[in-house]
């Protein structure tokens, strides 16, 4: 009973939060971020105000029967639609986390010592959403806004960088407020020789190094004058110069974007590079340092106590590392074919991801991606004349696939990672 009251209370709720993301959709890509407030909602067709009952998710629609109630033109079902849908995610992980017990875990330990004398760790998972709701409410807004940038990115082949930004934002501030080692997501970084936190540290130094240096144009900016223009743009256009012909109109002026030569695309791509090496930089000295100076290492070690800050410094790892593997992605595919392989709105969209589930499993969900546009990739190769395909949809979808599978697959990654870390351990000198 108390699982049916909630279920029913999630789909009410996502619903309301669908009806929202419908607004987002439509109004954030083409008129920014001011017009999510204003004007109110409206017919498209006749603008007129819509009245409260015909705002009630999935049902006004069907109560109107698909029609403006001033004007009888038809409302498209994609609204009705995207409100369900967000509603069924809501259930659907709630019943994955705390009724199927697919969800994040927390190492916890047995008592137990391995051949080794290492203590032996169980996966410790969400029991109930009374003491877990804080990372379960944050994992459902990244399920919002995952779908949010699936559907904007569908369409319009862009993401809106203000929803990354806010999933990053308001990852590094639950994880700051909220973690602890025994809390099933959370990001503590708690290796004793605090070599990822010293990293994590670094790294943040060297972006707010690089961010800085952008601003005052000692790394350039690539692509300044825009990159280059898409398959769907010119697809776009022909149909519309197809429309004016018809219509006896005049035909539109062609979009203007630049033409590069392979050549250029790859010294354009090498400014990415240089805007890349300070994080990676100061990340590696950082982790030398609190590990080869004794008074720095004590310190270091002392400061690593308090949970708050860990989580924060996790978050922020996992940031970096979700941006870091799409951009070398991104980067080494353009150096390779001479043109750009993924777009710098699929970098963001990863910082976001990784500051809310971490570096680990933004890198599993990145190489997971491929495998869910397969088909779609395939389909499109052989029978549509577009052959580019918006990877914001894939990263999504293997992100809601991590989320429920990751702790299988950390502990099962767990020997490779301690590994990794050994090596930089003895690359830093520790």
């Amino acid at each position: 009973m108390i699982h049916l009251i909630f279920c029913i209370f999630l789909f009410l709720l996502g619903a309301s939060f669908g009806s929202f993301l419908n607004v987002v959709v439509w109004r954030l890509p083409r008129w920014g971020f001011s017009s999510l407030a204003s004007p109110p909602s409206h017919c498209p067709e006749c603008e007129h105000r819509l009245a409260w009952r015909d705002n009630i998710p999935v049902f006004g629609w069907i109560f109107l029967k698909g029609r403006c109630r001033y004007c009888a033109q038809p409302i498209s079902v994609r609204y009705p639609i995207v409100e369900g849908v967000t509603g069924t995610l809501f259930v659907f992980y709630y019943l994955m986390f705390f009724v199927y017990h697919l969800s994040p875990c927390a190492p916890a330990p047995t008592g137990k010592l391995d051949i080794f004398g290492r203590i032996i760790y169980e996966p410790r998972l969400m029991m109930g959403i009374f003491q877990d709701w804080p990372i379960f409410s944050l994992y459902l807004f990244l399920v919002w806004c995952l779908l949010a940038v699936s559907l904007i990115d569908a369409e319009l082949f862009e993401i809106p960088l203000i929803i990354p930004w806010a999933m990053a934002a308001l990852g590094i501030v639950v994880h700051t407020l909220i973690d602890s080692p025994m809390v099933p997501g959370a990001l503590n970084l708690t290796d004793p020789m605090g070599i990822s936190a010293g990293l994590a540290a670094g790294g943040a130094v060297g972006l707010i190094l690089s961010i800085a240096l952008y601003q005052k144009g000692i790394i350039p900016e690539a692509f300044a004058d825009g990159e280059p223009g898409l398959e769907v743009d010119e697809l776009a256009y022909a149909a519309a110069v197809s429309a004016a012909k018809e219509q006896g109109h005049e035909p539109p002026q062609r979009p203007t974007t630049r033409d590069y030569t392979k050549s250029e695309i790859r010294g354009e791509i090498r400014k990415e590079i240089m805007f890349l090496l300070p994080p990676l930089l100061c990340s590696l000295v950082a982790a030398w340092a609190t590990q080869s100076l004794p008074g720095l290492n004590r310190a270091w070690r002392g400061v690593l106590q308090y949970h708050w800050l860990t989580g924060l410094m996790g978050a922020a790892l996992g940031a970096m590392v979700g941006a870091m593997v799409v951009w070398l992605a991104r980067i080494l595919g353009t150096l390779a074919f001479g043109r750009v392989a993924m777009g710098l709105g699929d970098v963001h969209l990863m910082f976001g991801v990784g500051a809310i589930i971490g570096g680990g499993a933004a890198t599993v969900a990145f190489f997971l991606a491929p495998f869910m546009g397969l088909l779609v990739g395939l389909y499109m190769l052989i029978f549509r004349k577009r052959h580019e395909l918006p990877y914001g949809p894939y990263l999504s979808l293997a992100t809601g696939a991590v989320i429920l599978f990751y702790c299988p697959i950390s502990q099962y990654l767990q020997p490779g990672i301690q590994g990794l870390l050994q090596i930089v351990q003895g690359l830093v000198g520790a």
